[in-house]
């Protein structure tokens, strides 16, 4: 240690000092290193910072403590200004601690010139920079967080006014829309208003939500004497009689609470001579598959019904007139034929064909006469359908034979029934003569029957010429004949059916059928047993 650095002396105030005491105990690192770089002297503060003995210091060099980075600026910038300005403050470098750790530091240095013996020497004062450089972390990151927290709150409040210029024009939207809505509903009332049909909507429960004018004409046509208004329940509603007060389950709003669509249900409203005839169609509104509610169309029928009614009364008053000189004309041939073998053989020939042909014309009219009366009475008496149907097999084997078709019955021996035979027997005759004259060129007609505890059904299929799905539409129909059977030139006036369909009814069954345009056709009638 040099002669300034230890020893004792005394102080102006003549008080002593131990200055090796105060090297070693300073809080900062003290080095004198030679001009090489080599070091001298070390106080015990460096030596335990760095965690090296002070003896092993002594002669090292002092860029051996420092890593690669901070020798090179040690070396080109620290020791030129010692040797130029002879001295430099506050360069910031690391030291390796024994154990390799870097230790941040800022090292200040002046050079003392070489004197006598004495070669020159730098002293360099080393400042623990850690806790220096904890203070400029946390800085640092108090700095980078309130620029976060600044940047947050310039985006907080660009959302802000984001969600302020998307609410505007939501709320922009919103009146417009509304607007338009307005508009709309006031475009759908005047359009409504303006239509002859009567349009009522209703929500599940059967309350009025929008009605139309026609609608609540209709509605007033119908009120019980008296009243001002009044329930679907209480208005003077009848079914197709005309005087029968229609059920409150089958009127129409109620119908359509009980979730039913419908269409062109006939209904009678008001009474006397005011009362209108109403074809109502009602379909339901749903929504994400529940039930929602129902609108209705009640259109004014009353000319059409009216129409059909005459038309059929002027049918079945022609056919009556029709029947009498038939009936007259089949019996005075009838007549002429019993002495058949004292007239010539052509009149006689000539004489059974005008009877055949009248025979078809008074069936025709019998037909139409059926038609224009419309539902049959029945009577019910047992009866064993097996038999029916052998009876209409033997009937209609002349004609399947004529157009080469092959009867096929399928059906047990016996079938105990409680029906009107003549009636039944009329449905299975009109079947059985459509599927064999709808099958002109050969083919097969099947006759099936079974029974369960509740049904009697019977079947009739054909290889025929079959039908469209248009024209299944329209088979029963009165009048109505399909257009290949229209070119095909085959005989009948399209009432055979809708007799049939009349019949099954009236026994309380059903006639459908299955058919495809060249491929056949599949009539089956159901009908309740005894008792149901």
């Amino acid at each position: 240690m040099s002669d300034t650095a230890a020893g004792t002396g005394l102080t102006p105030s003549g008080a002593a000092l131990d200055y090796e005491e105060l090297f070693h105990t300073s809080p900062s690192g003290y080095l004198v290193t030679l001009e090489d770089g080599s070091i001298a002297e070390a106080n015990a503060t460096f030596a335990n910072w760095i965690g090296c003995p002070r003896e092993d210091l002594i002669g090292t060099s002092l860029l051996s403590l420092l890593p690669v980075g901070d020798r090179i600026v040690y070396s080109t910038h620290a020791l030129p200004q010692l040797g130029v300005g002879r001295s430099f403050a506050e360069l910031a470098v690391d030291f390796l601690s024994a154990d390799g750790t870097r230790l941040p530091a800022l090292i200040s240095a002046n050079r003392q010139p070489a004197e006598g013996s004495r070669p020159a020497m730098d002293r360099i004062v080393v400042f623990n920079a850690h806790e220096r450089r904890l203070y400029e972390r946390e800085l640092v990151t108090a700095l980078r967080a309130a620029e976060q927290a600044e940047a947050a709150r310039a985006s907080a409040e660009a959302v802000v006014l984001e969600k302020q210029r998307a609410l505007q024009e939501k709320d922009r939207v919103l009146q417009e829309s509304l607007a338009e809505s307005r508009r709309k509903e006031s475009l759908l009332q005047t359009v409504l208003n303006t239509v002859e049909v009567g349009v009522s909507v209703v929500d599940e429960a059967g309350n009025a939500i929008l009605t139309n004018s026609r609608q609540r004409f209709i509605n007033r046509r119908a009120l019980p004497p008296g009243a001002v208004e009044a329930d679907e329940c209480d208005l003077l509603i009848y079914g197709p009689d005309r005087t029968t007060p229609l059920p409150p389950e089958m009127r129409p709003v109620r119908r359509t609470v009980l979730g039913q669509s419908f269409s062109d249900q006939l209904v009678w409203f008001g009474c006397g001579d005011a009362q209108r005839a109403f074809s109502v169609t009602a379909r339901s509104v749903q929504r994400q598959g529940d039930f929602q509610g129902s609108v209705l169309a009640f259109s004014d029928v009353t000319g059409l019904v009216n129409a059909v009614a005459a038309k059929e009364d002027f049918v079945a008053n022609v056919s009556h007139e029709l029947r009498t000189p038939l009936t007259s004309i089949m019996g005075y041939l009838d007549l002429a034929l019993e002495d058949e073998d004292q007239i010539p053989a052509y009149v006689a020939a000539s004489l059974r064909v005008a009877l055949r042909n009248s025979e078809k014309l008074l069936e025709l009219v019998s037909d139409l006469l059926s038609a224009a009366a419309g539902p049959s009475s029945i009577e019910r008496v047992p009866a064993d359908l097996s038999e029916l149907l052998n009876n209409a097999l033997t009937s209609a084997a002349p004609r399947a034979e004529i157009n080469k078709v092959q009867l096929v019955p399928d059906f047990p021996a016996e079938l105990p029934a409680f029906l009107d035979p003549q009636r039944i027997s009329q449905v299975i005759d009109n079947l059985l003569s459509n599927a064999v004259k709808y099958s002109p060129d050969g083919g097969k007609v099947t006759v099936r029957a079974w029974s369960t505890p509740q049904t009697l059904t019977f079947e009739i299929s054909d290889t025929g010429i079959g039908m469209t799905q248009a024209e299944q539409a329209e088979v029963f129909t009165k009048f109505f004949r399909s257009g290949t059977s229209r070119k095909a030139a085959i005989p009948g006036v399209g009432l055979g059916l809708v007799i049939s369909k009349n019949i099954v009814e009236a026994h309380g069954g059903t006639i459908t059928l299955q058919s495809e345009a060249g491929e056949g056709t599949v009539f089956t009638v159901r009908l309740p047993m005894q008792g149901q």
